[in-house]
């Protein structure tokens, strides 16, 4: 296959890559773009390096990939748990790999893929075009000295992809492998089961004391006070500074005159209407009675009674009818577009033309026409005010962070630090992780773990966190977790105790359940009415579980189970389901409609590419990775 890849080369890498194959690497840079004063290597490939400088371009990538996708989740400890450092390691190394390959190959990118994978980034256009100068700016801040570095990269990245794809698409998929496919994912069962639920046991349960110190015993480590820290903490909090700030009536009239736009109050008309409804797929003879309907509220309307009531008798309107059709103040753009047309087109006290609309026909008058009006000043004074001082107040709080981070690097104390700049501090603690939900000043949970992973004597760092606010937090004492004595305990162990001799009898309940239907062939309905237990039964269900959105007992493995089984059988072995204990038999199987293969054959069939595809390549890297000699230099990797 790769040598037909090879004899083929100028023709089928031009198709993948000007197909809109799509990137699924990470554009690497090449060299040291940081020029370092000493360029260490972090893996070597047949004794070629890849060096820090490639690293880091990778490595930071990769870093603003996660940030952006993490958000306020991403932090230091997110990212070690993800072993991003290793992982990127691995994947410039099957990079230089998959070149390495492709140039024994003779295998290039030709420069038209080249210049259109450039051309057509967003990131590179401004206006929907391509922009030369954002192109400049955006490459040298990507770390590349020149745009020709970057190009060099992406070309090699365009060789690398399309090498990739071609060994994905390159599995072959035959026509019964499609059909078996989908008469597997197409065929449908009902499942029959019974569930015996640990929480209907436990409330016939009495646990004695002796029972309860003995379950104590047996898991003496499940009952330890939690960790908890005693910290000293200083937070800058925009909206509490911004309640000391004084705003001058000029700054509030200036910003009012400036953003008049923002206090504009477009014209709105109040309007009483009258519905004549039919149904969406009406026929001639409902649309007739509609209008024969609209027709005599109108003439009513002419002969001197009025709109209100005449809307009230006859609207079927319900919501607005009682209020003799109103339906209130109405701007421009907040009904359907012929409503809204006949509402700003007719004049006030004046009754519309018939207009149909989606839910039927209607008349409708104008009552009084509001006109377009800026806010007064007067009327905003107070939300201008509280926006101008939380702006001050943003200020204020980024410059006291700096001020803060400054102090820190001369004081040995966050107290210490905090006193010198005028700040207060507070002490919390000795708290737990839980109890640290409670206040703002810990933040999101990924900030909270990360927090209680600190020792005392740990950096003191400056953390922005939402809406502005700065927090700085010292530990200074750890209490460690330790085991708790019976009496402080014993209220949770008794509940456990109780729930753990429930899901013993639950268990025991559910495997003699299981002898009975597999031995005697009692029917899982005359079982369920013999122990008072509910019957679950779903409705048609495929393998992945759609078909049935309300069966929350039917848990994954009682899906596998029965999709394994003919019909009628029961499944051979007691399953845990989300409410307990199941036994789990196919009431009924469905086999897939052979009459919707046609609609679903090319999304299955592009189904199986992408899966034995993702194998082929796998075992091929695998292949050329024994063929190499890789050495990765693990310190050089995790200094960073």
């Amino acid at each position: 296959m790769l040598e037909n890849m090879r004899n083929q080369a100028q023709s089928w890498i031009a198709k993948i890559i000007l197909g809109g194959v799509a990137l699924s690497f990470v554009l690497w840079g090449i060299g040291d773009y940081f020029n370092s004063a000493q360029v260490q290597t972090v893996a070597e490939v047949d004794g070629t390096p890849i060096t820090d400088g490639e690293f880091r371009v990778a490595y930071e990538r990769q870093l603003n990939s996660y940030r952006a996708l993490l958000g306020k989740q991403f932090s230091k400890s997110a990212v070690a748990a993800l072993g991003l450092k290793q992982n990127t390691v691995q994947t410039l190394i099957n990079r230089h790999l998959m070149l390495a390959e492709a140039a024994d190959m003779g295998l290039v990118a030709p420069n038209d893929a080249l210049v259109d994978n450039v051309r057509r980034n967003p990131a590179f256009q401004s206006a929907g075009s391509f922009d030369e100068q954002r192109y400049k700016v955006l490459t040298r801040n990507m770390g590349f000295r020149t745009p020709t570095d970057y190009e060099a990269s992406v070309r090699m990245d365009l060789i690398a992809n399309a090498m990739q794809q071609a060994l994905i698409q390159s599995a072959t998929i035959s026509e019964d492998d499609i059909r078996q496919r989908y008469a597997d994912e197409y065929e449908q069962r009902e499942i029959e089961a019974l569930i015996v639920e640990p929480s209907a046991i436990a409330k016939n349960i009495n646990i004695s004391d002796q029972q309860a110190r003995d379950y104590f015993a047996a898991h003496r480590d499940a009952y330890r006070s939690p960790l908890k820290l005693s910290m000293n903490v200083v937070f800058i909090d925009p909206q509490k500074l911004a309640a000391d700030i004084v705003i001058d009536d000029a700054d509030i009239k200036a910003a009012y005159e400036e953003h008049q736009d923002r206090y504009l109050q477009p014209e709105t008309r109040r309007v009483r209407h009258i519905l004549a409804s039919f149904p969406k797929n009406a026929d001639a003879e409902a649309r007739k009675a509609a209008r024969a309907k609209i027709e005599k509220a109108r003439k009513q309307i002419k002969s001197g009674k009025s709109f209100a009531n005449v809307a009230k008798r006859m609207s079927n309107d319900k919501a607005s009818a009682k209020n003799g059709g109103d339906i209130g103040y109405l701007p421009r753009g907040a009904t359907v577009s012929a409503f809204d047309a006949a509402m700003f087109s007719t004049d006030k006290g004046k009754i519309s033309d018939t207009i149909e609309t989606q839910f039927g026909l209607h008349i409708l008058q104008v009552e009084d026409i509001k006109p377009e009006q800026i806010k007064p000043l007067q009327e905003v004074r107070e939300d201008l005010r509280k926006e101008l001082a939380l702006a001050k107040a943003d200020e204020e709080a980024y410059r006291l962070s700096q001020d803060l981070d400054d102090a820190l690097g001369r004081e040995d104390t966050l107290k210490a630090a905090a006193d010198s700049i005028n700040l207060s501090s507070k002490t919390y603690g000795p708290i737990s992780i839980a109890e640290a939900r409670a206040y703002p000043v810990f933040g999101n949970a990924a900030f909270r773990s990360e927090l209680f992973n600190k020792q005392p004597g740990d950096t003191v760092d400056v953390i922005e966190q939402d809406n502005g606010r700065f927090v700085a937090i010292e530990v200074l004492k750890r209490s460690e977790p330790a085991n708790l004595p019976f009496e402080k305990a014993s209220k949770q162990v008794y509940k456990d105790a109780r729930a753990a001799a429930a899901r013993t009898q639950a268990q025991q309940l559910a495997e003699k359940l299981l002898k009975q239907a597999s031995a005697s062939g009692s029917t899982f309905a005359a079982l369920a009415q013999q122990y008072g237990l509910p019957l679950y039964l779903s409705k048609p269900v495929r393998s992945n579980g759609s078909g049935d959105n309300d069966a929350d007992w039917l848990s994954p493995e009682s899906l596998q189970a029965a999709f394994n089984l003919n019909e009628g059988a029961v499944v051979n072995r007691v399953l845990q389901a989300p409410k307990g204990f199941a036994i789990v038999k196919v009431k009924r199987i469905i086999k897939a409609d052979a009459g919707e293969f046609d609609k679903q054959r090319q999304a299955i069939h592009d189904e199986l590419v992408k899966a034995r595809g993702a194998v082929r390549f796998a075992r091929w890297m695998a292949a050329t990775r024994d063929r190499h000699e890789i050495l990765v230099h693990n310190k050089v990797v995790e200094r960073f």
